[in-house]
């Protein structure tokens, strides 16, 4: 990003809807707040659950960054919608980076000390769960006006889910726990689903297609029966 696009920056900041990312947080760092509050201590079990569902849910509000509202006036300006589309994609991801971090360090005060736990691993699940949410939501804002566009995400998200459990050879092999001996394969293939993802938002957020008819400065189409002026034609004088 260069310096001419750090005031578009602000704008954006502003214009974007950060309701759903805010109470996608709020629930996040709720759940490992309040998970499993009888003991004196977090089971391990439970947070790997909390940080799970906490992926999934910041994935889907993350889509509605990509939101614009105002994006038929906003066609002609001088900023490339595709400059627009990753900056509005940058701030979704760094939004639910933060909101997952927030409930992982709530995690990380109720956890049993002296334990290990793998924020590491759960930090590259929730990272698939959320670019699934940016691609499907950006495919989608390329044709569908408003928020209704933000929920393909969503979509994008079960998708993920599905490939996930056919991979893996079921649910349980696609989201084990730490200590089953499935887990480092189950990482390898959700560091490799970031690649599709990836390669989606690239797609979604290239510049759309000019049609022939909709060229500035082009004459308009004679009417029918009606001479043709172009080349340099002059009528004749009667």
């Amino acid at each position: 990003m260069s310096r001419r696009h750090v005031p578009l920056l602000g704008v954006l900041v502003r214009a974007v809807d950060w309701t759903p990312l805010a109470a996608a947080t709020a629930i996040a760092v709720a759940l490992a707040a309040l998970l499993n509050v009888q003991d004196p201590h977090l089971d391990p079990g439970f947070a790997v659950l909390a940080l799970r569902m906490a992926g999934v849910m910041l994935g889907t509000a993350a889509g509605f960054t990509l939101v614009d509202a105002m994006a038929a006036s906003t066609a002609a300006v001088p900023v490339p919608r595709w400059v627009r589309q990753w900056l509005r994609t940058g701030l979704g991801a760094a939004a639910a980076a933060t909101g997952w971090g927030a409930a992982a360090a709530v995690t990380a005060l109720r956890l049993p000390p002296g334990g290990s736990f793998p924020f590491g691993g759960l930090a590259l699940e929730a990272a698939a769960w959320v670019l699934a949410g940016l691609a499907g939501a950006a495919v989608a804002v390329r044709t569908v006006p408003g928020r209704p566009a933000a929920l393909a995400g969503t979509g994008a998200q079960a998708v993920l889910g599905a490939v996930a459990v056919l991979q893996a050879g079921g649910a349980a092999n696609a989201w084990p726990l730490p200590a089953d001996p499935s887990w480092t394969a189950a990482q390898r293939g959700w560091a490799w689903a970031l690649l599709p993802a990836f390669l989606a938002l690239l797609a979604a957020h290239r510049a759309p297609r000019t049609r022939p008819g909709a060229l500035i400065g082009r004459p308009p189409a004679p009417r029918s029966g009606a001479p043709s002026r172009l080349d340099g034609e002059v009528p004749a004088r009667r």
